[in-house]
């Protein structure tokens, strides 16, 4: 049966969820915030979602749409050009590379594994930045914290991640 152009367009947005959800993660971390303290640690979130989707929806995210976000997120940023790229595209890699490995394992493996990739990011991001920013390396106690705060807060992420994979992405 042939199937109506309304059938191919929902296939198609279904489709790109994977990488306007991680665009979206991406600006949400240029969003300026408030805190006292706290207003120049960002944590990851393209980070967390490029990790996520490697390892449920590999098929919908390719490299091409990676390192367009990861880009992306350098040049609102101001981050050195193609650092961005580069974290994300090991990220997803590395996930892709692995994936027996994370078959059928628990939210807590999971995490775990996604405490090291984010470790390994944000140490890359750090070297990246200090060796191409004319005022040097930020001090270590800011990528700790912004570390920290992307590992704790992948489990927040990550459940919105899951019910817009089931909700949207479900045939």
């Amino acid at each position: 049966m042939q199937a109506t152009i309304l059938q191919r367009m929902d296939g198609a947005a279904r489709r790109l969820v994977p990488f306007g959800v991680t665009l979206v993660l991406m600006l949400f971390a240029m969003t300026p915030t408030y805190v006292p303290g706290l207003s120049h640690i960002t944590p990851l979130y393209a980070l967390m979602a490029v990790y996520f989707w490697s390892i449920y929806r590999p098929d919908l995210l390719g490299y091409g749409s990676t390192f367009a976000i990861g880009v992306l997120e350098d040049l609102l940023a101001g981050t050195p050009l193609g650092s961005g790229a580069l974290i994300l595209l090991l990220c997803q890699w590395i996930v892709l590379h692995q994936q027996k490995f994370f078959n059928n394992k628990p939210f807590g493996v999971m995490w775990l594994a996604f405490a090291l990739v984010a470790a390994g990011a944000s140490l890359l991001r750090w070297l990246c930045v200090g060796l191409v920013e004319t005022s040097g390396f930020t001090p270590v106690t800011e990528m700790a914290a912004s570390y920290l705060m992307t590992v704790a807060i992948y489990p927040i992420v990550g459940w919105f991640l899951a019910k817009a994979h089931m909700k949207l992405l479900a045939q």
